[in-house]
């Protein structure tokens, strides 16, 4: 049976195959053109979501943290401190608390997760947002176009992390992102496939070509290219120390 890349519809080889949750054999293809990989078979899924984060997840806190600077900086760059925001799959809503800490007007949205730092900012489906924020989410998505095409609709700024392939792609055993004993990630793009993406969101791409990801429309302010290109975040990258003063600047 042919398989279709869910960005680009190119034709998708047979790449590699895993055990997903120590039980389910998964069969995982490579797009011949953007190079996304992907597993296209997921009756694990339910099983996989029994929790919306998943046990092993232990740095959470941590990465809500970091997070929220991250998006404070790009606000900062782009001139919206006083603008409209959403954290979309934002899980249990800890990100969006730290931000409604700082002052930031920001609100959540998960269709999963049980909101429990966030009920009383839910988003309504209604209006539009200056910056939407998607934090390790596109990993999870089966059909990136039609899951994202809702959220794209309200907002000219979609700022994501997600860990772009290396070149070349590893196999299954030999890359931590893939995590099959989780079963939650079942997407994993190359900058090429989000580019494709981006194009048909009508959006452009900024990229660092690792982790740090803007969708937008129109041109964005020189701190935040800077920010978001590979040397500078690369460097922040390695010194956890040049990260916090790169992201309070």
């Amino acid at each position: 049976m042919a398989v279709n890349c869910p960005v680009c519809e190119g034709a998708m080889a047979h790449f590699d195959e895993a055990v997903v949750l120590g039980k389910h054999d998964a069969t995982y293809h490579r797009c011949g053109t953007c190079g996304l990989v992907a597993t296209r078979e997921t009756p694990w899924l339910e099983e996989a979501y029994t929790s919306a984060i998943h046990d092993a997840d232990a740095g959470l806190l941590r990465r809500a943290r970091r997070y929220q600077r991250l998006a404070a900086a790009v606000i900062r760059f782009e001139g919206l401190k006083d603008g409209r925001f959403l954290d979309w799959a934002g899980g249990y809503g800890v990100f969006t608390q730290l931000m409604r800490d700082q002052g930031y007007d920001t609100w959540h949205h998960d269709d999963f997760a049980t909101p429990v730092f966030a009920r009383d900012y839910q988003d309504t489906g209604e209006g539009r947002y200056d910056l939407v924020t998607a934090f390790e989410v596109m990993e999870h998505l089966f059909d990136p176009r039609s899951e994202l095409k809702s959220v794209a609709a309200r907002t000219d700024r979609l700022l994501f992390t997600t860990e772009t392939l290396p070149d070349p792609p590893p196999r299954v055993g030999d890359w931590w992102y893939y995590m099959p004993a989780v079963g939650q990630h079942i997407t994993f793009h190359t900058v090429d496939s989000l580019r494709r993406l981006a194009e048909h969101l009508d959006y452009e791409l900024t990229s660092n070509g690792s982790n740090w990801h803007l969708f937008h429309r129109g041109s964005i302010d020189v701190r935040t290219r800077a920010l978001l290109s590979p040397k500078v975040s690369g460097a922040a990258r390695r010194s956890r120390s040049s990260l916090y003063r790169l992201l309070r600047r």
